[in-house]
């Protein structure tokens, strides 16, 4: 079989590469055999006496409350289907969801991809099992993998770093992460890795709601570690149930539609959207998931792990074992196989409530790590195990191919959480092109930005290996990239820049370069989709001299999301509250009295705001509307922000979707985050007969208060050098004439009415014609 070169190469590790993160409080290859050997299924053996084996003392070391088993339980179909399934979105989902990395090519590195380094968290429990990982991951001056340790501060991670140093490891390559944190399940909250454009990029879902620290991990560490852009994934699911393949494709069990119901707003339309939009996933493969008295995490890498894009390990549970397990697992194998994999199969079995799994397993480069629980690969096991230990490890070495070490750990204490060593660790991607790559966030396309109002140019660079790029220049163009004039240069990489486009800078198609270099030379260049420079007006409306006959808010609670009441809460915000929002000055925790906190939520309803503003003048000549709220919810809620559509009369996005979850933006952490968004067409359907705008802010689960620091909308009309050319292309043409006729008859806001009458009639036509030709 064919195995990817995956060999790590030894590098001279910087002087300085101990670092410890303080807190942000600022707010292998793609292709695959299609045809491979199938491994005969051997008849299941049962090691002796297992069933009635009592544990030893190191199995019940370190047991702790936050197991990977969720409060509550896990939940279970019985009635679920025994096949596995495929959803193929290859071509295109519907795209258009918020806060999304929404240019350039998304793609989820496969799980078996080139590996940097291994985030950990270290100083909850197991720390034997940590330890372990780390002094054999960076141990060796064979190998340049980075262990990235969670720890909650600083004296943590002095006992951490000795305890490392003392098993042998090399803390030249160990950093450590100061941030709070509940568990020692990284896999599960940790972080799911992208490449946007061949750069690094951070999606961050929900994980379980009683542990709001965890939750909260993959965004700090996105933003305050390794600096790069973190984006909110609407969607309730471990990292353990989930493993990226190949040519896009994704792995997880049935637990997904548990997790995200249809009931909630996620139908497994959404679902697929959700994965393909965010973390570049064309083909979801939905596995069965074990019976909760099997194994009480339901997550698919406690019994299936993909080796390479060639190879998948799949447990096989030993005679006697639960049906459905056995059911399940065994189904997997001719599935998989048809997918061109092929399939190895070590000994599962469960004593008690305990699985006992050795597909629980991870990949860095050319080194597997593996769970054992015998006595003969690693100390401190149960000795009834050993032949099952020798068993997984034939088989995993076979599985890995020549050229790939296999490196054992004693999980004997661990798994009694229902859980080993892929739960506990995330692989961070290593860049492997030759050249940085680049790619620029903001503008993203179709913006206006004003001429002598601050932008902000939002980019993000990646340089191979993973190292830090030496510096950037900026630089713009007025005519679609022929000429180029400079921003700045050599700036650092930052990811962002505060540029005011100057005065003159008029272009329906303007673009914005940044070109990145690394530290020995090498330059990238990405350049931005087109976007407006234009002179202009941008009314803001806040709340900064209180409420008014133009702007209101309302807040309280309501029991259900409803997507057809446009007033859903009728409580009036007080004077305070106004003050509060008026600007965003809120620096404190949940108690900052610079922010409205919403009303306590009682048990089973949701927190849910209502803003309310009249939009000043003619909406015909609007081009851009901006609106911004700033804030939180407790415990990490998710905080949705929705816009009311007076055409289809429900809650929705600017794209003219609608619907729960069909928010314009959204954000789950526990420190004010913007949400932001912006609407350049069908502006009219979102403005009521009377003017008004109506956005909805709403915490997606029970009795969680919100905090809310700023809220404004921004109405930005920019002057038209060419009245009629509603395309933007520089020119009135058929393309504008065609736009014109379509919308003819009432059409209150649309762009086609140009002198803003209420409706495209016979005198935009006149207007149109008159200006026929090419802008000035």
């Amino acid at each position: 079989m064919s195995h990817p070169s995956q060999t790590s190469t030894s590098t001279t590790q910087p002087a300085n590469l101990i670092a410890v993160h303080a807190a942000n409080t600022a707010s292998g290859s793609r292709g695959f055999r299609l045809a491979a050997t199938a491994l005969a299924l051997a008849a299941p053996i049962a090691p002796p006496a297992l069933a009635s084996q009592e544990k030893p003392a190191a199995e019940v070391e370190h047991r702790s409350t936050l197991t990977r088993v969720r409060e509550g339980g896990t939940p279970f179909n019985p009635k679920q289907t025994l096949i596995p399934y495929a959803i193929d979105l290859a071509g295109g989902g519907e795209g258009g969801l918020a806060d999304l990395p929404s240019t350039g090519l998304i793609e989820s590195p496969a799980e078996y991809s080139p590996t940097r380094g291994v985030l950990y968290q270290y100083g909850n429990s197991w720390n034997s099992v940590v330890t372990a990982l780390v002094a054999s991951l960076t141990g060796s001056a064979q190998y340049d993998e980075i262990a990235y340790v969670v720890v909650a501060n600083q004296t943590t991670a002095n006992s951490a770093a000795a305890a490392f140093s003392a098993a042998g490891a090399n803390l030249s390559k160990v950093v450590f992460i100061v941030q709070p944190n509940n568990s020692v399940w990284m896999r599960d909250y940790g972080p799911h890795f992208i490449f946007q454009s061949g750069t690094l990029g951070v999606v961050d879902s929900h994980y379980y709601p009683t542990r709001p620290q965890d939750n909260f991990i993959p965004t700090l560490v996105g933003d305050a570690t390794f600096s790069v852009p973190t984006f909110d994934q609407g969607l309730y699911y471990s990292g353990g149930n989930f493993q990226p393949g190949p040519n896009r494709s994704g792995f997880c069990t049935a637990l997904i539609n548990l997790d995200n119901p249809a009931a909630g707003g996620h139908n497994e339309a959404l679902i697929r959207e959700l994965y393909q939009s965010f973390q570049g996933i064309d083909t979801l493969h939905i596995m069965p998931q074990l019976p909760f008295s099997v194994d009480g995490t339901g997550h698919i890498d406690m019994w299936m792990y993909l080796a390479d894009e060639n190879t998948a390990v799949i447990s096989e549970f030993i005679a006697g074992s639960n049906a459905t397990a056995i059911s399940v697992t065994n189904n997997a194998v001719p599935y998989m196989q048809a997918l061109g994999f092929e399939v190895f199969r070590p000994k599962a079995w469960n004593v008690g409530a305990t699985h006992y799994t050795y597909a629980n397993a991870f990949r860095v480069n050319n080194r597997i790590f593996i769970p054992c629980y015998g006595t003969q690969l690693a100390p401190g096991g149960n000795t009834a195990y050993n032949d099952e230990d020798a068993d997984a490890l034939a088989k995993w070495q076979a599985a890995a191919g020549p050229g790939v070490q296999i490196v054992p750990i004693q999980c004997s204490s661990i798994i009694t959480a229902s859980g080993a060593i892929h739960c506990i660790v995330k692989q961070v991607p290593r860049a492997t092109n030759a050249l940085p790559s680049a790619h620029v966030l903001a503008p993203a396309g179709g913006e206006v930005w004003l001429q002598g109002y601050s932008q902000t140019i939002v980019w993000n660079a990646t340089d191979t290996n993973n190292a830090p790029l030496a510096n950037v220049d900026l630089a713009y163009s007025l005519d679609g990239g022929t000429n180029w004039t400079a921003i700045a240069n050599a700036i650092a990489d930052t990811g962002k820049f505060t540029w005011v486009p100057p005065a003159g800078a008029n272009s329906a198609s303007a673009l914005l370069r940044v070109t990145a270099r690394s530290t020995d030379g090498d330059t990238t260049i990405a350049i931005s989709n087109p976007f407006r420079i234009a002179s202009g007006t941008a009314a803001i409306l806040d709340f900064a001299a209180g409420a008014g006959v133009n702007k209101f808010g309302f807040g309280s609670q309501t029991t259900s999301w409803n997507s057809a009441n446009a007033s859903p809460v009728a409580t009036a915000l007080t004077a305070a509250n106004y003050t509060a929002l008026s600007s965003s000055n809120a620096t404190g925790t949940a108690t900052d009295t610079n922010r409205y906190i919403g009303a306590t939520v009682a048990s089973g309803s949701e927190a849910t705001n209502l803003f309310r503003f009249v939009i000043p003048g003619s909406t015909a000549d609007i081009d851009e509307i901006k609106v911004q709220w700033e804030g939180f919810a407790a415990n990490c809620t998710q905080v949705e922000l929705y816009v009311w559509n007076n055409a289809l009369s429900q809650w929705g996005d600017f794209q003219g979707r609608v619907g729960q979850n069909r928010f314009v933006d959204n954000f789950a952490g526990n420190q004010d985050e913007m949400l932001v968004a912006s609407i350049r067409s069908n502006i009219g359907n979102y403005i009521a007969a009377d003017g008004s705008m109506r956005f909805l802010v709403y915490a997606e689960r029970s009795a969680d208060e919100t905090y809310h620091d700023y809220m404004a909308v921004t109405v930005i009309r920019a002057d038209d050098p060419c009245t009629g050319d509603l395309d933007g292309n520089g020119a009135v043409d058929g393309g504008d004439l065609a736009t014109l006729l379509s919308a003819w008859g009432p059409c209150v806001g649309c762009a086609a009415d140009i002198d803003g009458n209420g409706a495209v009639d016979g005198g935009d036509l006149a207007t149109l014609l008159s200006a026929w030709g090419g802008c000035p």
